[in-house]
């Protein structure tokens, strides 16, 4: 309920014990302060105010009415505060999907800070495969995402890209896998299954308008012939990885660092992968959307800090 405007003035009539000075703090004239009181009594059908020699006393009508509106008052003003609160929260939620790769690189400590910056505000993270960070992107479930550039994407999406910085794949391997200690062709990789995390789900292939060099790169790799696993658990494929002799297809090499600490390792190519590139999606029109805005700065500055480990 918003607190009559005469009642506003009641209050400070009432506070200053004169109308002329209320009048003054209420940038109103006293001839029509004084009327409002006048009409405010009429409405009631009781006296609320007194004159003296010095201004006014309030009756006791006008010590009931003081008090009921200076509570109105406190209740409204806390309305008030709390909207502006969910407001500012629901403003500064942020919705968004990355790859594993990219939470552990740079997308973690970005949140972390994000969080310290919004400390009450709702934060959703999505991980997973980039044509499903897609599909949730159209759908409005997220405000952006980061992830490999997606060729052939339809350009009619109303999608923008943003480009980060380059990286290229490796294969990897747990520590003892036969294939170490050697530069590998991509033909000695047929004698061994592969592991696939976050893979490519059919359901969200009609986003990509040509197929064609998503279909190349399967076939350069053979998966056709190959016994697959896939998961879209990254502690899952480091377990199926560490308890067999598969090779897990493509990943960025900048993770060779975390991969470590869990026994696994980089093969040694006779052939670097093709670079590929890695940004930020969102819808145009939410481009200038003051938190997605932030979270790019935010993911730009922890990206300057471990540059030099992306490769």
């Amino acid at each position: 309920m918003i607190v009559d405007k005469i009642l506003r003035q009641f209050i400070e009539v009432a506070m200053f014990k004169n109308v002329s000075h209320a009048a003054n703090k209420l940038c109103l004239s006293q001839p029509t302060l004084t009327h409002n009181m006048k009409k405010l009594e009429e409405t009631l059908g009781v006296q609320l105010l007194e004159r003296t020699s010095t201004g006014v006393n309030t009756t006791e009508y006008g010590d009931l009415l003081l008090e009921q509106a200076q509570m109105m008052q406190r209740i409204y003003d806390n309305t008030l505060l709390k909207l502006a609160f969910i407001k500012a929260r629901q403003e500064q939620s942020l919705r968004m999907g990355t790859g594993h790769a990219w939470w552990y690189m740079f997308v973690r400590d970005s949140f972390n800070a994000y969080r310290r910056l919004h400390p009450t505000v709702n934060i959703h993270i999505d991980l997973g495969n980039h044509l499903r960070l897609m599909d949730l992107l159209l759908g409005g479930d997220i405000d952006l995402f980061i992830g490999h550039e997606i060729q052939g994407l339809n350009p009619k999406a109303g999608i923008s890209f943003l480009p980060l910085f380059g990286t290229t794949d490796s294969m990897f391997v747990r520590r003892g896998h036969p294939l170490l200690d050697q530069v590998v062709t991509p033909d000695a990789l047929l004698d061994y299954p592969c592991v696939e995390l976050t893979p490519d789900e059919t359901r969200y292939q009609h986003m990509v308008e040509d197929m064609q060099p998503k279909r190349l790169a399967r076939n350069r790799l053979h998966l056709a012939e190959r016994v697959i696993c896939s998961t879209n658990s990254m502690m899952s494929a480091v377990d199926m990885v560490n308890d067999s002799d598969a090779v897990m297809l493509a990943y960025p090499s900048c993770m060779a660092g975390y991969f470590a600490d869990y026994g696994i390792v980089p093969l040694q190519m006779n052939q670097e992968s093709p670079r590929c590139t890695v940004g930020i999606y969102l819808m145009r029109e939410k481009a200038d959307a003051p938190h997605v805005v932030q979270m790019q700065e935010l993911m730009r500055q922890h990206l300057e800090q471990i540059r030099p480990l992306l490769r």
